[in-house]
């Protein structure tokens, strides 16, 4: 049985803007993985705040990705809570891992309208200590309390000038591989189901192209032969015997040229395409550029 995600649930103290009044925030973390340092690092990061702790806190925005308007199917709650913990605001903090990335989805809700007042998503690769640095600088940047130290946690590891980065994997380069050998543009692309796909394909029709054409081959020379045959004779069972085997040579020849033209043709549209499908799923750049991380950066805290 898949095990539920852990939540996280804390009232956190603080001021939004930079007044007297202190507003109060309701802090929801819902996260897919268990990140033991959440709780502590808001703690430590934010120490004139006050964290409430509630683990019997039930799951709230599972299907907030399919409104519109997050806020709008959830006022009545949004404004439960607030009179419940007696807060302005209502902080939601969700994140997701795909393969090697994760997703921050933060959204703030005023608690006295039910209103979404802002709301920010984030898609970044992984990093050392990333999802805590990233969920300190949305709370950070959400009460007006951002360190430096979590910018440039977030910059070290991002190539100064990406422009001037020379690629060892190109799409020319698989298509170009491809257009030499089907399959091997793909291969090297590292799709290795498609690579085995297009280089089984292309097999099987060179292969069927190359039979046809072998079998077209000995037809044409077999009417040849009994052809000579047929108009060398003056036995009347021969001759019959020759033009029957004559016609079905014509036949087999007219079929496996037929064969031979279109399983070439095949070989060589699916050749083509072979190089242009190994174009289009060739590497390309991410949609950010890391460095390897460096173990003895002082930018490691956060």
């Amino acid at each position: 049985m898949k095990k539920l995600p852990k939540y996280f649930l804390f009232l956190f103290l603080g001021s939004l803007y930079s007044t007297n009044l202190e507003p109060t925030f309701l802090v929801l973390n819902h996260f897919d993985k268990f990140l033991p340092n959440a709780d502590s690092s808001l703690i430590e990061n934010f120490s004139n705040s006050t964290f409430e702790f509630d683990s019997t806190f039930q799951i709230l925005f599972e299907d907030i990705d399919n409104h519109e308007n997050p806020a709008a199917s959830h006022m009545v709650t949004i404004k439960e809570l607030g009179e419940k913990y007696q807060v302005n605001y209502i902080l939601f903090n969700r994140i997701e891992h795909i393969n090697d990335r994760f997703i921050l989805n933060g959204l703030l809700f005023n608690t006295r309208s039910g209103g979404l007042i802002h709301r920010r998503k984030i898609d970044l690769k992984q990093y050392l200590n990333g999802q805590i640095n990233e969920l300190n600088m949305w709370v950070g940047n959400t009460v007006g309390q951002v360190e430096k130290n979590w910018e440039n946690n977030r910059k070290s590891i991002l190539f100064s000038d990406p422009e001037e980065i020379n690629y060892q994997k190109t799409p020319r380069g698989a298509a170009i591989r491809s257009l030499a050998a089907p399959g091997w543009g793909q291969a090297y692309s590292g799709k290795k189901i498609s690579a085995g796909l297009w280089a089984s394909t292309e097999s099987s029709l060179s292969i069927a192209a190359i039979i046809s054409f072998l079998n077209y081959d000995k037809a044409a020379k077999s009417f040849k032969k009994n052809s000579k045959l047929y108009h060398g004779t003056n036995d009347e069972k021969e001759v019959a015997n020759y033009r029957t085997a004559a016609e079905n040579d014509w036949n087999d020849h007219v079929t496996f040229s037929a064969l031979a033209i279109a399983f070439a043709g095949a070989t060589g549209t699916g050749w083509v395409a072979n190089s242009v499908h190994a174009w289009i799923v060739g590497p390309r750049a991410y949609k950010n550029l890391y460095q390897k991380w460096d173990p003895k950066s002082p930018n490691t805290t956060g």
